[in-house]
């Protein structure tokens, strides 16, 4: 198949979080099983290093990526990105755009529905509860002017998760969907106690110490507010809790007024946000990741995390948790002080399930996997049609 991959920013823009992971990874492996892949993409967070060469394709582990230039303004637009997908759309077998309440990503949907392509959304998260608390009248405006018909036209959907499935179920689309998993790359994401060693020793964390770990973006979303009072409430004096991600929006901030308000200062640290191998070391280093999130689809760091063998709370708003606690991985949730300091205390303190554990995340979450099921359903929607 000839597949096009829409996006308004790419690997290695890692800043922008999880969706720029899970695509890239995507892609790659579609290419190794054999497809021909190609990425339209913006510059968005990347400099000259990351992209030597601006006027043709730039071949990233198997992918064709055109890194088309960003407009100046607010958001992400770029009129050269929305000129190629008009061009080029008929040149691919299916169009799979992942740009919901983006003017780019309503440039897709247009080229592809007037080039007779059939075109794949991906929500990822944009349209479940939690998005539509952010500029409620802005949305339902352009939801109505443009969305609605990008939406209806779609071939088919595809969701990360049962959850982000079942919150999109009030727009009864009606088309195909299917849900897949955000895979990862196994041989990437594994435990290395060497590098989680040295991790502990350069962050301060004694070999004795539980070490707790939040990765990503510190950002109001994410629900690291419950945080505060849950550790205060730990009975295990020997606690550490490392948060490892850029703050966006002031939140890394109110968490260390208030920790230190508590008198926890001490036990917290705050380290910068790393690219994804680096990644390993923290999560290899650490022995339970704390997810509190308002709202995920997936969750993107907590397969990561136990696949290098940490065990994972998260919230019952992500859409993983509730997979990975049913694997025995970790726990799953309500947003409640009482329920996480409880959770905490219980599994701190337990080995992880070792290599059998491994390998039913893997026979869930591997990339080979994900991009397997994806592909038949590409398939499915060619052959419908």
């Amino acid at each position: 198949m000839k597949i096009l991959h829409y996006i308004p920013t790419y690997a290695p823009a890692w800043m922008w979080g999880g969706p720029v992971r899970s695509v890239s990874t995507l892609c790659e492996e579609l290419a190794r099983q054999g497809h021909d892949v190609t990425v339209f993409t913006t510059d968005a967070g990347l400099g000259p290093a990351d992209i030597p060469m601006r006027t043709a394709a730039v071949l990233r582990n198997g992918v064709k990526v055109h890194y088309y230039p960003r407009d100046p303004g607010f958001g992400i637009k770029s009129s050269a990105l929305e000129e190629a997908v008009r061009v080029r759309a008929k040149e691919f077998d299916l169009i799979h755009v992942t740009a919901i309440w983006q003017r780019t990503g309503t440039a897709a949907c247009r080229a592809a529905w007037a080039a007779g392509v059939p075109y794949v959304i991906s929500p990822r998260g944009a349209l479940g509860p939690y998005s539509w608390t952010r500029g409620t009248l802005k949305k339902l405006a352009y939801y109505f002017l443009h969305e609605r018909r990008n939406l209806h036209t779609a071939a088919g959907f595809h969701y990360t998760s049962a959850m982000e499935k079942l919150e999109c179920r009030r727009f009864r689309f009606g088309q195909a969907c299917c849900i897949v998993a955000n895979g990862i790359d196994f041989q990437l994401w594994a435990r290395n106690e060497v590098s989680g060693a040295a991790w502990r020793q350069a962050g301060s964390m004694a070999a004795g110490d539980t070490v707790l770990l939040y990765a990503g973006r510190l950002h109001h979303k994410k629900g690291l507010d419950l945080l505060p009072s849950v550790l205060d409430k730990l009975q295990d004096e020997n606690w550490v809790m490392a948060f490892v991600g850029k703050d966006e929006d002031g939140t890394g901030n109110r968490l260390q007024a208030e920790f230190s308000r508590r008198g926890l200062s001490s036990r917290v640290r705050f380290l910068p946000g790393v690219d994804p191998a680096s990644l390993v070391a923290a999560y290899s280093g650490a022995d339970v990741l704390v997810f509190p999130s308002a709202h995920e689809n997936f969750g993107n760091v907590a397969v990561e995390a136990a696949a290098c063998g940490c065990w994972v709370l998260a919230s019952a708003q992500v859409g993983v948790a509730h997979e990975l606690a049913a694997l025995g991985a970790g726990e799953c949730l309500p947003r409640e002080t009482a329920a996480w300091a409880t959770a905490l205390d219980r599994w701190a303190g337990s080995s992880f399930g070792g290599n059998l554990l491994r390998n039913r995340l893997a026979d869930a979450f591997d990339m080979k996997v994900t991009a397997e099921v994806m592909a038949r359903f590409y398939e499915t929607l060619l052959t419908e049609r």
